[in-house]
């Protein structure tokens, strides 16, 4: 392998390491949230959710590949009359920096006003079912 092929795989492999160690890292933050009280949520949008006995808030950014198949999904659940709350993370950044959201999509499960998960990336098929979604 000459010099170039060898710097372009060590790049490579640098960014493939870098991504996949910021996505643990962003799931272990997640995950340490767990069983805490839910953070004091700011705007009207945080207003309701705190009002809600359970809730289940889908923070995505409109650029996220991951959220583009999961925000109508979660729209039409919020549509229904599900307590489902999606946060565009660019429009109240607030909201997501409140919650501690390192990656979209986040979603956080709040239930009598604690926090019962946190799912970086796709929604689990369990948590979707309690808010209606077959």
């Amino acid at each position: 392998m000459d010099t170039l092929g060898t710097v372009v795989l060590v790049a490579i492999v640098g960014f493939v390491g870098l991504s996949l160690g910021l996505q643990l890292w962003a799931r272990r933050r997640a995950a340490a949230l767990v069983g805490a009280d839910v953070p004091s949520l700011p705007g009207s949008v945080g207003a309701a959710i705190s009002r809600a006995p359970r809730a289940l808030v889908y923070i995505f950014t409109p650029q996220c590949a991951a959220c583009r198949v999961w925000t109508p999904k979660m729209r039409a659940l919020a549509d229904a009359g599900q307590p489902v709350f999606p946060v565009d993370a660019m429009q109240d950044p607030s909201l997501a920096q409140a919650l501690s959201v390192m990656a979209t999509p986040t979603t956080v499960h709040l239930e009598a006003g604690k926090v019962v998960g946190v799912h970086v990336g796709p929604v689990p098929a369990p948590v979707l079912a309690q808010f209606g979604q077959r």
